[in-house]
């Protein structure tokens, strides 16, 4: 693998993992509203990503 493609997944790496927190964040916030249907579309968008991280992180050799 070429050295400017691992920086780029790390690149991409980092960016899902600090949209992973803002979801977390988001998550709480909207459970302690009851808001529902926002716990559940941020739940499914929050395991999309880990789905996304998990790749990346086997493409980098990270697991």
């Amino acid at each position: 693998m070429k050295r400017i493609e691992v920086l780029r997944m790390i690149e991409q790496l980092k960016a899902l993992e600090e949209r992973l927190y803002s979801i977390q964040q988001e998550y709480l916030l909207a459970k302690e509203r009851h808001e529902f249907l926002a716990q559940y579309d941020l739940y499914e968008e929050w395991k999309q990503l880990k789905k996304q991280q998990s790749e990346l992180k086997s493409h980098l050799g990270l697991n």
